[in-house]
C-alpha cells in the first residue's frame, strides 16, 4: 500500500482488491473498502445485453468497479454526495479501463435529478446502516460513510425504488440487525419477491450482515438463504469467502424461480 499527499486534502492511500484486479485510491481516513464492498459486487449480476445501473453512495466507486469488471457491457451511474469521494471514484473508473462505461454525479441520494426516475434496471447501495445512538465514527468522512447525514435506512430505500424501472432489482448490504427494518421498508416501498443472504463471520456465529435484494412492484413470497461464512474460528478466510474476495460471484437465486430475474 503506498499513501500519497494532495494539496489540501488528506493523504489518499493506493490499493487494490480482487486479487490485484481492481486498484483504487481512497482518503486513509475515512470509510475504507472492505469485505462489505467486495461482497455485495459479487452479489450484483448484469446482462450479457447490458443493462443500466446505479450505485447509490458510490464512495470511491469500488462495488461499481467490481460489476464492470464481471459485466463489461453494463452502463453505470454513481451518486455520491463526498466531493472528494466522487473525484476519486472517477479517477478510479479511468485507471482500471472503465470511465466510458460510467458517469458520475456529486450530489445526494435523497434529491437526484428527476431524469434518474424510474429509469434503472438496477440499484445497488452499501448504505451508511450504523444505528444513530451507537459511538460516532473518528473523522467526519468516517462518521459519513458509516452513520450518513441523518437519513433513516427507510429512505435510502425509498430513493432506490424511486430509482428503478417497474420489476428492477434493489441490492444492499447492510448490519444483519437491521433486517426487519429494510424487510418492512421494501413492503411499504413497493418492492417485494425479496432474498435475504446472511454473512456470517465464522461457523455457529450469529450472522453479522446481510445482502438483500428485491424487485420493485413484484409480489413475491420473500426467501432466506443459506448464506456464507467468512472466516474460520482459528482465523483465515474460509474457501468460499477467498474465492470471492479474489473475483469470484455470489449466485442468490429465489427457490421459486429456476434462474434469478433480471
Amino acid at each position: 500500500m503506498m499513501t500519497d499527499t494532495i494539496t489540501d486534502q488528506p493523504p489518499i492511500t493506493q490499493d487494490s482488491f480482487l486479487g490485484g484486479q481492481i486498484f483504487i485510491r481512497q482518503p486513509q481516513d475515512g470509510y475504507r473498502v472492505g469485505t462489505d464492498a467486495v461482497m455485495l459486487g459479487a452479489a450484483i449480476r448484469g446482462r450479457a445485453t447490458g443493462g443500466r445501473m446505479l450505485d447509490m453512495g458510490a464512495g470511491v466507486g469500488a462495488v461499481s468497479l467490481s460489476v464492470l469488471h464481471r459485466y463489461q457491457n453494463s452502463q453505470i451511474t454513481l451518486i455520491e454526495k463526498d466531493r472528494l469521494c466522487a473525484e476519486l471514484a472517477g479517477d478510479n473508473l479511468e485507471r482500471n479501463g472503465h470511465a466510458e462505461k460510467a458517469r458520475i454525479i456529486t450530489g445526494d441520494v435523497h434529491n437526484m435529478p428527476v431524469m434518474l426516475k424510474a429509469s434503472f434496471d438496477q440499484v445497488f447501495s452499501n448504505p451508511p446502516f450504523h444505528h444513530a445512538h451507537d459511538k460516532p465514527a473518528s473523522s467526519r468522512r468516517r462518521t459519513l460513510g458509516h452513520y450518513g447525514d441523518g437519513a433513516s435506512l427507510d429512505e435510502w430505500i425509498k430513493s432506490a425504488i424511486w430509482a428503478l424501472k417497474p420489476k428492477g432489482r434493489l441490492s444492499m448490504i447492510i448490519r444483519a440487525d437491521r433486517t426487519d427494518e429494510m424487510l418492512a421498508a421494501l413492503r411499504i416501498h413497493g418492492a417485494g419477491e425479496a432474498l435475504v443472504f446472511p454473512l456470517f463471520s465464522t461457523y455457529g456465529s450469529p450472522a453479522s450482515r446481510v445482502i438483500i435484494t428485491a424487485r420493485k412492484q413484484v409480489k413475491g413470497a420473500m426467501a432466506l438463504l443459506s448464506g456464507l461464512v467468512l472466516h474460520h474460528a482459528g482465523g483465515g478466510q474460509t474457501e468460499e469467502a477467498r474465492q470471492i474476495m479474489e473475483g469470484g460471484e455470489l449466485v442468490l437465486t429465489h427457490p421459486a424461480t429456476r434462474h434469478l430475474k433480471d
